[in-house]
């Protein structure tokens, strides 16, 4: 008779920088972690999340894997634990030190993972973001219908660059999030908040999505999670500019680098309506086959198998 291969099944903690209960639906941190914990879930794995209030209560006292979600927080590695950090944003908050308490380092973007990989004393790799296809796809509905769609919060002491680089428009600009009054006509801002699951369909309704990242994520490569979820709803986006982000979507998402340019891409492109939709299909199907939860745990797993 043959010999049943038993493949080893991990309890894994997944932490996030959260603040409070009360704003775990409001961080993308969140959503990051629960497609994780799904997909390592259907492989037969188990998975909790800690918002940051819980990570030394010791609720991750029966698991045997710590992965952490490195945004604003520093987390203090234990050593009963097999510790990875993955570096999703705020590279510059991030030392070395910091990198060499943990036993694997993911870094969403090449060149700063490249970079990281020279001076640290442990593995250290790329692992870009990532999106979940069931939760975002295209949609269509007019009701959600806008010229330019702006999702997000204020910087609370400054506004978002791409809104102050395209104001005064004569275009219609639907911005959502936190903190704009102070800083915008109220005729542009349209809600402070868009839940999670009903976000593809204002991505997929727009004409174009405008974004844009902290200035120490566009230094260092760091392409943040909203693109893969606006293309895999099959949205036509125009970001600032990151390093390696043609490359990794194809020329799909136009960039810009001075307010004049900004301006010529939102005209250019809102005259060339199906020449938005074929960028962005082209888009989604990158992110569909290449940028999902179930890629990036399956990296994951692989890597706990080595280690």
């Amino acid at each position: 008779m043959g010999t049943k291969i038993q493949t080893k099944k991990y309890k894994i903690a997944i932490k996030t920088a959260i603040p409070r209960e009360s704003h775990r639906y409001q961080w993308g941190d969140y959503y990051l972690a629960l497609g994780l914990k799904r997909e390592f879930e259907k492989k037969g794995h188990s998975a909790i999340i800690q918002i940051y209030p819980e990570w030394y209560d010791g609720s991750d006292s029966l698991c045997d894997i710590v992965l952490v979600l490195r945004g604003l927080r520093y987390y203090k590695p234990k050593n009963r634990h097999i510790n990875i950090l993955w570096n999703i944003s705020h590279p510059d908050t991030v030392k070395m030190e910091e990198i060499n308490k943990y036993d694997y380092v993911f870094i969403s973007s090449f060149d700063w993972a490249e970079e990281v990989s020279e001076r640290a004393n442990v593995p250290v790799e790329p692992l870009l973001q990532c999106t979940d296809p069931g939760t975002f796809s295209a949609s269509g509905k007019i009701e959600f219908k806008h010229e330019l769609l702006f999702v997000g919060n204020t910087r609370k002491t400054r506004a978002r660059k791409i809104i102050m680089d395209l104001l005064p428009t004569n275009r219609q600009l639907a911005v959502y999030g936190k903190g704009w009054k102070r800083f915008i006509s109220k005729k542009y801002i349209k809600g402070i908040y868009i839940p999670n699951h009903e976000l593809y369909k204002y991505y997929g309704s727009c004409d174009i999505l405008l974004n844009d990242h902290w200035d120490d994520m566009r230094e260092k490569g760091f392409i943040n999670n909203r693109i893969f979820d606006a293309l895999a709803s099959e949205t036509f986006i125009i970001s600032d500019r990151v390093k390696g982000i043609e490359k990794v979507f194809g020329g799909a998402v136009k960039t810009y680098g001075s307010i004049h340019e900004l301006h010529e891409l939102i005209e250019y492109y809102l005259a060339h309506a199906q020449l938005r939709k074929d960028l962005a299909s082209r888009g989604a199907q990158i992110v569909r086959s290449q940028h999902t939860y179930a890629n990036r745990v399956e990296k994951l797993l692989q890597v706990l198998k080595n280690i």
